[in-house]
């Protein structure tokens, strides 16, 4: 596991030092030499973070949020031994969430998403923390972070950008073609034709995210991606399906996805992204539909279960390990649990 450092100085620390090593058993840190303000005149507090932490979400028969369940209603179970649970927490927290807009979906589709944007910042709350990435073949990061609804109202609104070669800007009611007395008139730039492949890169998209979320260090957030498209995948990423699938699981970022438009996929690309970090995929095909899925996906990354413990086994080198969690309730049944399919456990030196 990674290590992370605190520096600290003086005699005062030192008592915080000491009452922490009580509460959690981990040793203290060494003390340097006595001496003036110099650099050696410091302590290194090293915390091996052996700890799991993994994000549940239950839905009852109903597909409803479960709530009110207890540590004693789980089990957890890494490469097939039960696991002994030393955290467990059920309290919301705040969301750090990256909103991934894929700028190739159809009129439809794009039209949906305009017409219910105002739904969908207000499925946050003030709380939250939110960064704006349109993509195509490429990410294009229109937000940092932000608590101001309204700056990321007004990214989306105004600099969405839909791709000028996409079918939804040639057709529909983002073309730009101009017309007199019905007779279509050429413009400067000539007639748009759609493109012969198709040019969505997803993983690399999702990587970007990956890489803005990392910056949120925070454990006091939730971290998430919410992608809104289609989910097809085109051939070219730089970064792989695999590559990206450990750079969440190591950030510990829980995918969603919307797909508005109804498509022979099944959420394609994201779906796997999702099923894989325990979050979920919608599909509503309707503007009333869509604009009620949005807080269904906010409330359930902010008051997911949250288990841990740590692992009976240490590794030795870094090593996948997979997880599966199960709800034993004799008060409850036909329970759906979702939650990320494993983590990479990393060697503590």
């Amino acid at each position: 596991m990674l290590k992370p450092q605190t520096h600290l100085r003086g005699p005062l620390i030192l008592g915080c030092l000491i009452a922490l090593s009580l509460s959690t058993g981990l040793p203290l840190p060494a003390q340097s030499p006595a001496g003036g303000d110099t650099e050696q005149d410091s302590f290194t507090l090293r915390i091996p973070v052996n700890l799991v932490l993994v994000p549940v979400s239950v839905r009852d028969s109903n597909d409803q949020p479960l709530y009110g369940l207890e540590r004693e209603d789980f089990r957890v179970f890494e490469e097939d031994v039960l696991q002994r649970l030393t955290y467990f927490s059920s309290d919301p927290l705040p969301l750090s969430a990256v909103l991934l807009i894929d700028r190739t979906l159809n009129s439809q589709a794009q039209s949906r998403l305009e017409a219910t944007l105002l739904a969908l910042i207000e499925s946050f709350s003030a709380f939250d923390e939110i960064a704006v990435i349109k993509f195509d073949h490429t990410p294009n990061q229109l937000l940092d972070f932000t608590l101001d609804k309204r700056k990321v109202l007004e990214a989306l609104r105004n600099r969405i950008n839909w791709d000028p070669h996409s079918p939804a800007m040639t057709s529909g009611p983002f073309s730009r073609k101009t017309t007199l007395g019905g007779i279509e008139l050429d413009n400067a730039r000539g007639t748009v034709q759609p493109p012969k492949t198709w040019n969505t890169h997803i993983h690399d998209a999702v990587f970007a995210a990956v890489q803005a979320l990392r910056r949120r260090r925070s454990r006091e957030r939730r971290k998430m991606i919410l992608i809104i498209s289609e989910g097809r995948n085109a051939p070219g990423n730089r970064n792989s399906y695999e590559d990206t699938l450990e750079a969440l699981l190591r950030a510990e970022i829980v995918v969603y996805g919307i797909t508005p438009v109804r498509s022979v996929l099944t959420g394609g690309a994201v779906a796997k992204y999702a099923n894989a970090t325990g979050g979920e995929m919608l599909f509503p095909f309707k503007s009333d539909r869509l604009a009620r899925t949005y807080p269904i996906i906010t409330r359930s990354a902010r008051n997911q279960y949250v288990l841990g413990y740590i692992p009976n086994t240490l590794p030795d080198t870094v090593s996948f390990r997979r997880i599966r969690v199960y709800v034993e309730s004799n008060r409850i049944k036909n329970l759906t649990v979702k939650s990320r399919k494993g983590y990479y456990a990393v060697p503590s030196y």
